[in-house]
């Protein structure tokens, strides 16, 4: 299992000696995110800061942007890395899409396979010096000439999609090299809803389970105090609360037996009431979701859970950071099959609402 830093509202001139702190510490790579500034603006900071770590846009909107435009960053940005970056792409929602960016909103499956197919025509032109004539329900890619095809390169670009429903996901697993799940996930739905559409995928393309890489940032409630612990399960209390108000995470809620908090939760959101929805994420449901224990508990904690479903890791709130030393044990944790498990004697007890 490879465990990675998120960079979620870092701006980009943070990004970079974030990145380089990850990279020092161990960490196997660091992710971008669209939310304070440009994932690829921080991507390219983070990947000119580091030599060993990947990079990746977890996730990049790819519907406030077309095929051609995000060809062009993201091949630049493996050439300049060596083939560190990855492609993480998300449909975002249509709110967002429509009314932040103004641009047009279709059934997201579909237009995201329309995109995904696009981008590979593009780079399929630009490495074999093919005639470009890519022509899809909404993307039409035709013009290529000299003076706008970028320096040729070999380097790998991984593509991945952003994904919570099946047919989002079964999409990923038949197109792309890796899926980015989304903390707000339960066993349940992994088991009955997320894996099974990764197989369909993954059967669709002919390929294995070793050729898809699932990545998802969980929920690690971390402490040394009581302190700590109970403001970072409120943090996680009022989170999963946020996402759970939306109806995209029904299913979700559905697999563990809360459906029914879904239209409460969204009754309190549109009436402003967010510091009370927390207090309805009860200790099943949080348990579900979230973990809890120390920092050197969670390799031992994240194996158990998720071994065999999930390739890589990152935490929701980040790692404890000022004790260098300490940080590179616990992720060397992640790789030694040897280290404690986590037992009634070594887990930290869940903390109550």
């Amino acid at each position: 299992m490879k465990i990675d830093m998120g960079m979620i509202g870092s701006s980009a001139a943070a990004c970079g000696p974030i990145a380089a702190d990850a990279e020092e510490h161990g960490f196997d790579g660091v992710w971008a995110s669209e939310s304070v500034t440009d994932a690829f603006l921080q991507s390219q900071a983070a990947l000119l800061s580091t030599s060993r770590v990947s990079v990746g846009t977890a996730i990049a909107v790819a519907f406030a942007r077309n095929p051609m435009s995000v060809a062009y960053l993201a091949w630049d940005l493996a050439a300049m890395s060596g083939g560190r970056f990855v492609l993480g792409l998300g449909s975002q929602i249509q709110a967002h899409v429509e009314r932040r960016f103004s641009m047009e909103w279709s059934p997201p499956v579909d237009r995201m396979r329309d995109f995904l197919l696009a981008l590979d025509a593009i780079f399929t032109a630009w490495r074999d010096g093919t005639r470009l004539d890519y022509q899809g329900e909404h993307y039409r890619h035709t013009l290529m000439t000299p003076v706008f095809t970028p320096h040729h390169h070999e380097l790998p670009i991984p593509t991945m999609i952003a994904a919570v429903g099946a047919r989002m996901t079964e999409l990923g697993g038949e197109l792309c090299d890796g899926l980015l799940l989304h903390g707000m996930t339960t066993t349940a739905y992994l088991d009955q809803v997320t894996l099974p559409a990764v197989e369909r995928g993954l059967a669709t393309s002919g390929r294995g389970r070793d050729e898809l890489e699932l990545y998802v940032p969980l929920f690690l409630v971390m402490g040394d105090t009581d302190e700590q612990f109970e403001e970072t399960a409120r943090k996680t209390r009022e989170q999963i609360a946020f996402y759970a108000s939306t109806p995209a995470y029904v299913k979700v809620l559905e697999s563990v037996g809360y459906e029914n908090l879904q239209p409460e939760l969204q009754s309190l959101s549109r009436e402003g009431r967010w510091s009370e929805m927390g207090d309805l994420i009860d200790q099943r449901l949080y348990d579900e979701i979230a973990l809890t224990g120390t920092p050197e508990q969670m390799p031992a904690l994240c194996r158990e859970r998720f071994d065999g479903r999930v390739d890589r890791i990152s935490s929701y709130y980040g790692w404890p950071s000022d004790d260098p030393d300490r940080l590179r044990a616990i992720l060397a944790g992640f790789t030694d099959e040897s280290a404690r498990p986590a037992t009634e004697e070594n887990s930290h007890e869940p903390i109550d609402a």
